[in-house]
């Protein structure tokens, strides 16, 4: 049987069949081949588009003129901005005025006049994968499964998947600076920035220029992958739930179960009166987390001022006062603002409302305080730092996602653009400089002010380096930047130069808001000629 089986296994008619099917087989591999080169997916989508422009015209002419339009692959070029983009090989309606009322991918962008799409292109802004030209691979986006099929689930960790709409003006703070003045058009964007200062945001976390270090660095939370689980829900790329869970209820993120709980926890106004009014001064210090900005147990302060010896310098009605209504009375050194947003979140305000007797033990215990035996203080001292739940709603917690979306190395490192108002707005027009137009580099060097911290004529430092041989030094790539983010690279010396000096400096003579694009480069060229010779 099994030698019968060989035999007709290798005969010449079966192995015929099987040569025959084989070259059947690769010539459907062969023209699905060439089918899928020559119909790609953009393809179909720009024959969509020439089709719906050419209905959009009478012009015979003109309608023959779009129709026989070749096909290909648009692409944006642009090495400052680190961007190749071919969004608009599909996207081709995006500054066509005539398509308003047509399906995506075809419909014109809004706004379209306001910036160059054609240089700029359109993943800088929406991220996604610029480079591709199919559905999946290019917008790896939340719904991506639901409105196009599975696809490939190596697509799910990339860590630049298309920004939902609800959170790309994240992106405007690549080019712009939204913590130097609002950003027209970016609504969401200067609303989260506005909660982050009304909320003390920068007291605990350490935000690009800001000293804090109790809490988790937040100056690049834009670009962080966050790995955590339970997030499914939440988009393939997690920052977007992670954040905003981290926002709705900040101890989901700190242990396990807290997260369940937090729903329950958001529903009471206020704590059990008997309860907390039963709490010792010591236990209302812990419960609304005084210790997180204020030190007890030494004369050192924190992001607050020390309380170890509060009641032998203040009387009883200045702690009141200070608890009451913190910005009124500012203890020297500290920004106003910072307190009240804080113990708010605790709750410290609401349960005081319901149960008066809660702030005359906090004051109490508070003047007792007199520098000398911490006691029970270390306890708190050594408790966790906890943020405070803000109880933000929907809208604010997406303004505050935003903002933190938006904190990301600038793509760019260029001026802020002076906005002119158009007459859309209710701001006021703002200056493009004027008073350094038509001037020589070293006529700005004097009017921006740089002359009263650095010299042009020797070596020697005064309050900044010397800058009269930086062109022999360093290129015009580092000058530049020097200027714009003057505490990126600081230059050594001995003392050290202080940090964040310059900047503050500039800002107050107006520099920022005042310097064009034109004068930046003029006193860049002049400071890059400067070679050290008299």
């Amino acid at each position: 049987m099994a030698e019968k089986f060989r035999v007709k296994l290798f005969s010449s008619s079966f192995m015929s069949f099987w040569f025959m099917a084989m070259n059947f087989v690769l010539v459907i591999l062969l023209m699905w081949t060439v089918g899928a080169e020559y119909a790609p997916e953009w393809k179909k989508y720009q024959r969509e588009y020439y089709k719906l422009f050419a209905e959009r015209t009478d012009d015979p002419e003109l309608k023959a003129k779009i129709l026989s339009t070749p096909l290909e692959v648009q692409q944006v070029w642009d090495p400052k901005l680190d961007v190749v983009d071919r969004c608009m090989t599909c996207h081709m309606g995006f500054d066509n005025p005539k398509m308003t009322d047509v399906p995506h991918p075809h419909k014109v962008h809004p706004d379209f006049d306001k910036h160059n799409f054609k240089v700029i292109g359109c993943a800088v802004c929406h991220e996604g994968q610029g480079s591709a030209t199919t559905v999946h691979a290019a917008h790896v986006m939340h719904d991506l499964e639901e409105r196009f099929g599975p696809y490939d689930a190596q697509h799910i960790g990339w860590e630049r998947p298309l920004l939902p709409l609800e959170y790309v003006e994240a992106s405007c703070q690549k080019c712009h600076n939204v913590m130097e003045g609002p950003i027209p058009g970016a609504d969401h964007l200067n609303g989260g920035w506005q909660l982050a200062q009304e909320n003390g945001c920068k007291t605990c976390h350490y935000v690009v220029d800001s000293g804090a270090k109790q809490a988790p660095e937040l100056s690049y939370a834009g670009t962080k992958f966050f790995n955590k689980e339970g997030y499914s829900d939440a988009y393939h790329d997690i920052r977007f739930g992670y954040l905003k869970e981290s926002l709705r209820c900040p101890q989901a993120n700190m242990e396990d179960g807290a997260k369940e709980n937090c729903s329950a926890e958001l529903k009471e106004d206020t704590a059990d009166a008997s309860a907390v009014a039963s709490l010792s001064g010591e236990e209302l210090i812990q419960k609304y987390q005084c210790h997180t900005c204020h030190n007890f147990t030494a004369p050192v302060q924190g992001a607050g001022p020390s309380l170890y010896d509060i009641g032998k310098r203040q009387d009883e009605n200045y702690i009141r006062e200070s608890i009451v209504d913190p910005d009124k009375v500012v203890a020297e050194g500290f920004p106003k603002g910072a307190m009240k947003p804080a113990v708010s979140g605790f709750g410290l305000y609401k349960d005081v409302e319901a149960n008066p007797g809660i702030l005359d033990t906090l004051v109490t215990h508070l003047a007792g305080l007199k520098g000398g035996d911490a006691g029970a203080e270390s306890a708190a001292a050594g408790a966790a730092v906890v943020m405070p739940n803000f109880q933000f709603n929907d809208e604010q917690l997406r303004n505050m996602v935003v903002f933190l979306l938006s904190l990301q190395e600038p793509t760019v490192a260029w001026p802020q653009h002076p906005f002119v108002d158009k007459g859309e707005s209710n701001g006021a027009a703002a200056s493009a400089g004027p008073s350094y137009t038509g001037k020589s580099g070293e006529e700005i060097f004097k009017l921006a002010g740089c002359v009263a911290c650095h010299k042009l004529d020797g070596p020697e430092r005064t309050v900044g380096p010397s800058l009269w041989d930086i062109g022999a030094r360093q290129d015009k790539d580092y000058i530049r930047e020097s200027i714009l983010w003057p505490d990126k690279v600081m230059t050594p010396g001995e003392p050290a130069y202080p940090k964040g000096l310059m900047k503050i400096t500039l800002d107050g003579v107006g520099f920022y808001k005042q310097l064009s694009v034109e004068a930046l480069e003029t006193l860049v060229d002049h400071l890059a000629s400067l070679k050290g010779k008299s």
